[in-house]
């Protein structure tokens, strides 16, 4: 028995294929997330400390820890980035703990404030892990809100110079580290 080509249409047999989105971003993004998490995590820890209104004060941490997320991934994503374009990748370590070694090795000139924020990035691994001890680590929050949040622009200030002086603001990062 032969199908009428009209029959066979109605049941789509040949669907058209659904592709995931691509996960890109050209580097110039890429910095322009990072600064505007940077300028958050300054200003809303500036706003912490203005006001005494305890509401306030837990929507301020909630955001500089929400961007202080955003801001440790775009550095990753940059970091391993970066370190394919100087050859220096090893192809699998995407930790944060290397991408703040590979951030030092690149980075000469750090301003204290820098360094002593980079050395808080791990906190957000803290916040987003082990809840378990939630109390411990908002007090380390708010130690890094009061004493290093400025080093999150230095920390990207660096990272545009360094990205725009290669020439890498047009080019692509791709958050499938392994390609």
């Amino acid at each position: 028995m032969k199908l009428d080509d009209s029959i066979l249409n109605q049941f789509n047999l040949d669907p058209k294929e659904e592709r995931e989105p691509v996960s890109v971003l050209r580097i110039s993004e890429l910095l322009d997330f990072m600064k505007e998490s940077a300028l958050r995590i300054k200003n809303k820890s500036e706003q912490y400390f203005k006001t005494e209104d305890a509401d306030i004060q837990v929507d301020c941490m909630d955001i500089v820890a929400i961007r202080l997320n955003d801001f440790v991934q775009a550095f990753i994503d940059l970091m391993i980035f970066i370190r394919k374009q100087d050859d220096s990748y090893n192809g699998h370590s995407d930790s944060l703990r290397y991408c703040m070694t590979s951030y030092d090795a690149l980075v000469d000139e750090q301003q204290e404030n820098e360094k002593h924020f980079l050395k808080e990035l791990l906190l957000r691994n803290e916040i987003t892990h082990d809840y378990f001890n939630r109390d411990i680590h908002q007090q380390k929050l708010i130690a890094l809100m009061q004493n290093y949040a400025d080093g999150a622009e230095e920390v990207y200030n660096h990272l545009r110079e360094l990205c725009e002086k290669n020439g890498w603001m047009e080019l692509f990062a791709n958050n499938n580290r392994n390609k």
